[in-house]
């Protein structure tokens, strides 16, 4: 379960390479999709079927009121419709002739050598589909069509015309449409590579912040030890052992991007060993790890600034001493992890030392607004610090 800096918006991936190489950026492109309206619905066979219809339609529609305006033909509800019905089937056949190509990889061939091979790919599709819509035509609506088209030279003149209009629309809304998806796909690695950049810039401060936790306790420590090497040999060498079981622990965690919920308890439990030597019955302390949540996930070092706080400003400030207990548990998706102490506690508004601003500072850049830290009153005295982590 690695972990992620994140940054405030939700990044999407491209797609895989392979998927790109294998389709154009206008593939899944309908020319309809020139009107803003029709771009709100992804892309798949049964919107561009419906697409297709809408286009169809409005084509058909169109020659018929240039036949209207221009051919002097009265306005007539049955060429109307038979306008409609040629649109359709022509309009089908170039789809279907286009994504067969888009399938067999065609357009991507003729992108490749350049836009004069794009224009005759085009051409010739639309040609075909123009073509075989004609014969469509002829077979399902008017069987005596290619007798008359035989015999007159204005049909083929104009099933030239046809085409080349198509073609030439269709061309121009698709180079339009690669010069926008090229766009795109700049913008998009811009906007990855400015994340990535972020990204480094968390990291580089994450370890920043971890850096700051470790000198302090390492230098007390060591001060401890060379003051009771005098006065209490062995108690001196029982701190000293300890010390090197935490600092193995603490090495191991701070090369590791990530460490589990096990682990980091195992750390906490040699850190308070340490501290235990030197404080000796005025420090209690209990961990208790819901065994579900032993590989969940988190950054190393993240509870020592929680568990040492407690200590400083809770437990040693006490005559008595006190104790510091560490638990974990799951509510829905996150783990709970609780650090409390019976020490003399601290007001709400309370922030904490720079252990818990730096602790603040690397659960915002890890977590954002997902992950929490609050600072309560325990009751009966001392305080209760609780990470909310998600998975």
């Amino acid at each position: 379960m690695p972990l992620v800096v994140q940054s405030d918006g939700a990044t999407r991936p491209i797609g895989d390479n392979a998927a790109m190489i294998r389709r154009s950026p206008v593939a899944d492109y309908h020319p309809i999709e020139m009107i803003p309206y029709f771009r709100r619905y992804k892309p798949g066979p049964v919107r561009d079927i419906i697409y297709t219809l809408i286009w169809n339609c409005g084509i058909g529609v169109v020659f018929w009121l240039l036949l209207i305006l221009f051919g002097g033909a009265k306005p007539n509800f049955d060429y109307l419709i038979w306008y409609v019905l040629v649109a359709n089937l022509i309009g089908y056949s170039i789809h279907a002739l286009f994504h067969i190509g888009a399938e067999l990889g065609l357009d991507l061939r003729a992108r490749a050598r350049g836009h004069l091979w794009t224009s005759l790919y085009y051409t010739a599709t639309s040609t075909l589909g123009v073509v075989l819509g004609f014969i469509l035509v002829g077979v399902t609506l008017e069987p005596r069509f290619f007798q008359k088209v035989l015999h007159d030279p204005q049909w083929v003149i104009a099933t030239a015309i046809v085409s080349f209009l198509i073609s030439a629309v269709l061309a121009s809304i698709s180079f339009g449409r690669e010069r926008q998806a090229r766009a795109e796909t700049a913008l998009e690695r811009e906007r990855l590579r400015a994340e990535r950049v972020e990204r480094e810039a968390a990291h580089a401060t994450l370890r920043a912040l971890q850096a700051q936790i470790e000198p302090h306790f390492l230098f007390n420590t060591l001060a401890n030890v060379a003051s009771l090497i005098d006065s209490d040999p062995a108690l001196s060498k029982r701190m000293l052992e300890r010390f090197i079981r935490f600092l193995r622990a603490s090495l191991a965690a701070t090369r590791a991007e990530t460490t589990t919920l096990a682990a980091e308890g195992d750390l906490m439990a040699a850190y308070l060993d340490v501290i235990q030597v030197r404080m000796g019955a005025r420090l209690r302390y209990s961990i208790d790890i819901e065994p579900s949540l032993a590989s969940f996930s988190l950054p190393p070092m993240l509870l020592q600034p929680v568990v040492e706080n407690a200590i400083r400003h809770g437990i040693e400030p006490r005559v008595e001493g006190g104790e510091v207990a560490i638990s974990a548990t799951r509510e829905g998706d996150c783990a709970m992890i609780r650090v409390s102490d019976s020490g003399v506690g601290f007001a709400q508004s309370t922030r904490g030392g720079t252990g818990l601003t730096n602790l603040r500072d690397r659960v915002r850049l890890l977590y954002g607004e997902r992950g929490a830290i609050q600072i309560a009153e325990r009751p009966g005295g001392g305080t209760t610090v609780t990470l909310k982590m998600p998975a």
